[in-house]
């Protein structure tokens, strides 16, 4: 069997792996990237609102809330710079009810705390939205919407000027701790081979698998998955936004909220519910749980004009409402692990690249 030596080995093309990826190949790193699926960004990283989310939410000093606000800044820069298509549309977030209205001031205050010092109370703005409903309203001039397709295949352009080594179609099969090396098993699964990388570094990038990855090298079950799945559905009414609409978040998700994409069609999503199977099939028998959300803010619409597009499976983790990037040493060998990834981990990818670029250099 043949096998390699290189300096970084990252699992997984997900938007964190590849931004890791474009990061430390920049800084003249040798770097291979590893991801199963022949195509990039097919999991968590495309099934998803593609907003460019402003850090309200978060709660001060996490990793949240930090890596997306910077991120929104350097995602902005890099869209200028190379070009790819967003739009600066502001969101509302809207209170249904007095109740709501006190949680509402309660964001508020926590995005003003964390550092997000555009927020406006009840911009009148709001009031053209004339099926809306709602008490009470926060308006976000810094949310966006932007292409992420362009941008995940921009990232990979930028990895592969940089000399890094994009495997497509190749799974990671196990990893071995051998003395001063990991030994990766690698299946390329266009031809049916196998070989071994071995590399002091690793950084595990597997999005809703990367708890097993470090589960199994560590030989402990210290991480636990707890997939929520979210569903969204396209309008196909005659109502037009020209900003994002946001309901009072829940506990694992920011609410069944309407959105625009770049050619001002409404979309709906995502909901949040529990599954242990990874499948992306809509559920037909959440779907009046998924419309009966809408009608809270915005009363009118008819559950016929609801279409199911697409879903996708958040990767969090039981007992853990942040990001967590997770250094383990074996010997003078790192593994370092982005675990529980989820939104706002498209706005957070190009900070969490610099964080981690920055964390396993040291080693």
């Amino acid at each position: 069997m043949q096998s390699f030596d290189i300096d970084y080995l990252v699992i997984g093309g997900g938007v964190a792996g590849l931004a890791v990826a474009a990061k430390l190949s920049s800084m003249g790193k040798e770097v291979i990237l590893v991801e199963k699926n022949n195509l990039l960004a097919q999991e968590t990283s495309s099934r998803n609102s593609e907003v460019i989310h402003a850090g309200i939410y978060y709660e001060e000093g996490s990793l949240k809330s930090e890596l997306c606000i910077l991120g929104k800044e350097l995602l902005y820069q890099y869209l200028d710079l190379h070009s790819i298509p967003y739009t600066k549309c502001g969101k509302f977030i809207v209170a249904t009810s007095t109740a709501e209205e006190k949680k509402l001031l309660d964001i508020y205050e926590n995005g003003m705390k964390c550092g997000v010092t555009d927020l406006v109370l009840n911009h009148e703005s709001i009031a053209s939205y004339k099926f809306l409903n709602y008490e009470a309203s926060i308006y976000s001039p810094s949310t966006g919407i932007f292409d992420s397709y362009s941008f995940v295949n921009s990232l990979k352009n930028d990895f592969a000027d940089n000399k890094g080594i994009l495997l497509l179609g190749n799974e990671m099969k196990t990893i071995n701790q051998k003395g001063s090396s990991f030994e990766v098993l690698i299946d390329d699964l266009n031809n049916k081979t196998e070989f071994l990388l071995k590399t002091k570094k690793i950084i595990n990038a597997a999005g809703l698998r990367a708890h097993n990855i470090i589960n199994h090298l560590s030989g402990k079950k210290s991480f636990k998955p707890n997939y929520k799945k979210g569903e969204y559905y396209s309008y196909t009414g005659k109502e037009k936004l020209n900003h994002l609409i946001y309901p009072i978040p829940g506990k694992y998700s920011l609410g069944i909220h309407a959105t625009i994409d770049l050619g001002q069609g409404i979309r709906f999503g995502p909901s949040s519910y529990d599954v242990s199977d990874l499948d992306y099939e809509i559920s037909y028998s959440q779907r009046h749980k998924f419309y009966n959300s809408i009608k809270s803010y915005w009363p009118s619409i008819a559950i016929e004009d609801l279409v199911p597009t697409y879903s996708g499976i958040r990767p969090l983790l039981e007992g853990c409402e942040d990001f967590l990037i997770d250094t383990q040493i074996f010997d003078s060998n790192v593994i370092l692990s982005i675990l529980g990834y989820a939104s706002p981990g498209l706005t957070s990818s190009l900070a969490l690249a610099e964080r981690v670029s920055d964390q396993i250099i040291q080693f």
